[in-house]
């Protein structure tokens, strides 16, 4: 009997070991039928970083067969998310230029550094970083803020922004091409005032506590289109041309970044925790070349003045936005710190 309960025994062991080598086996891993946990690192679901992860997710989740949830997190929860969430494809950051920006500035620890995360797709760009005004405001753009300055000796520019982002590389670019063309004195009257969201910054505006904003092209747009003068708005200044919107851009009007045209677009790419497997990021290119082509895609994306068919692959995402940052670092480097220009 006892020979017998020992030979069973085996065969289920011998059976067992058998399944589990066939099931690991079975194929490489996939998305299709997770629920996929979305984070991008903004907490607003009216801004770029929610409208272009909301609406590529939706596309991206048929092609995977999957369920995409985006989380409107923030940035340190997102960046944290990265470093922390398994890399089984339940848990993946749609995100711009903050990824890195936050880092180069010194806003976030080195932990959060591209290198300890994978580069996934790029997904779309946004062209439509902006800055808006007061209708009222003295000056038309923010090529006329210094003449409005020499003007008026005694006068301030107050300009809201946020450490550590793509506002801030806005702002060090133009203060700096003031202070080289018209010089310390008037570059030192244009001050920052740290904002937080679109709608906070907005309020400060309308509350007198700022002259300038930075923000998404299409969160102030309807503000530019009102007459309630208590809320209306206009546009200073693109960093970047938007397709049919006549609003100016630094290229336009002359800022430049050590006398060569300036442009920045948010280019929004997928990041995914350290070592992601090598199947699911080939079945994320995959589906995200085919989502790219999308008409439906396509014209949703650009209905909101975001730049759609910008894909590029895992690979070569990965060469563009290192390079991307590393082409930053200079003028980040060398760049004042704003806590000796906040007002």
């Amino acid at each position: 009997m006892k020979k017998v309960l020992l030979a069973v025994l085996g065969v289920l062991l011998v059976s067992t070991l058998l399944f589990a080598g066939g099931d690991s086996e079975a194929g490489p891993q996939t998305f299709k039928g997770k629920n996929v946990r979305v984070v991008i690192g903004s907490t607003s679901t009216s801004g770029d970083s929610y409208l272009i992860a909301e609406t590529v997710s939706r596309y991206l989740g048929k092609e995977l067969g999957a369920n995409l949830k985006v989380d409107a997190v923030g940035a340190a929860k997102a960046l944290d998310a990265m470093q922390t969430s398994k890399p089984d494809g339940n848990t993946i950051m749609m995100f711009h230029d903050m990824t890195y920006l936050g880092i180069s500035f010194g806003a976030y620890d080195k932990m959060y550094s591209l290198e300890n995360m994978v580069v996934g797709p790029r997904i779309a760009q946004n062209p439509g970083s902006a800055w808006g005004s007061r209708a009222d405001a003295p000056y038309d753009d923010l090529a006329g803020v210094p003449e409005y300055l020499k003007k008026n000796p005694t006068a301030v520019v107050r300009v809201a922004c946020e450490a550590g982002g793509v506002s801030h590389v806005g702002f060090i670019v133009y203060w700096q091409w003031v202070k080289d063309v018209y010089g310390a004195q008037i570059a030192d009257r244009i001050r920052v005032v740290v904002g937080g969201s679109t709608g906070d910054k907005l309020q400060m505006l309308w509350d007198g506590n700022t002259d300038i904003i930075f923000a998404d092209y299409t969160s102030l747009l309807q503000y530019t289109q009102t007459d309630d003068p208590k809320l209306a708005m206009k546009f200073v200044g693109l960093m970047d041309n938007i397709e049919g919107v006549s609003a100016t851009s630094y290229a336009d009007q002359g800022i430049t970044l050590d006398g060569k045209e300036f442009r920045f677009s948010k280019d929004f790419l997928i990041y995914l925790p350290k070592n992601f497997p090598a199947d699911l990021l080939a079945e994320l290119d995959a589906a995200m070349k085919r989502v790219n082509a999308d008409p439906g895609l396509v014209a949703d994306l650009a209905k909101m003045t975001y730049r759609p068919g910008t894909y590029l692959d895992s690979v070569k995402a990965k060469e563009f936005i290192y390079g991307k940052r590393n082409s930053l670092q200079g003028l980040i480097d060398r760049a004042p710190s704003l806590d000796d220009l906040v007002l």
